[in-house]
């Protein structure tokens, strides 16, 4: 090669080394933020709202999706199709409540107008147990107070009633 088609030929990779460059940079596919949940504690009658930050650059977001498990993804796993804001970029997804408490992990699946697919870390949730049963308690309570009551009226009938005397005989009037 001469030396002008060597200078020729560096110019042209020098002048491509940008594009390279940010095409390299930026990873393809949606960016997810950190999810945060209302309630942040919660109970078992409580639905779960998830909500996240999701940004696609000028592809857009497609759709967005959270995955959930309640037995540590051994034999459940339950995909909710989230809801968009594309004007505040914000997903949200909702969890049922959890009636027995336990243990919930999640993660957010989405997808760009370029069909390039981010998945986001797992997070996790624990649901506090429900309290036991009011209606056993009142009913052991009110057991509890009839056989007191039962003692107390056995014990008062022996003492107050009239007592016969040694050695007296029952008489009867006609």
């Amino acid at each position: 090669m001469s030396p002008t088609k060597n200078v020729a030929f560096a110019l042209s990779l020098l002048l491509l080394l940008p594009a390279v460059a940010i095409v390299a940079a930026a990873p393809p596919g949606p960016n997810i933020s950190t999810p945060s949940i209302s309630p942040s504690s919660p109970g078992p009658n409580d639905l779960v709202t998830v909500t996240t930050t999701v940004t696609a650059g000028n592809s857009g977001v497609l759709n967005v999706t959270l995955v959930y498990t309640t037995d540590n993804w051994k034999t459940t796993n339950t995909t909710v199709v989230g809801s968009y804001n594309s004007t505040s970029q914000l997903a949200t997804a909702h969890i049922p409540p959890q009636s027995n408490g336990g243990h919930v992990e999640y993660y957010i699946v989405a997808f760009d107008g370029n069909s390039n697919k981010k998945v986001s870390s797992y997070f996790s949730y624990t649901v506090t147990a429900p309290p036991a049963s009011t209606t056993t308690n009142t009913w052991i309570e009110l057991a509890l107070v009839a056989a007191t009551l039962g003692v107390g009226g056995t014990i008062a009938f022996y003492s107050l009633r009239p007592k016969a005397k040694p050695g007296s005989t029952a008489t009867s009037q006609n």
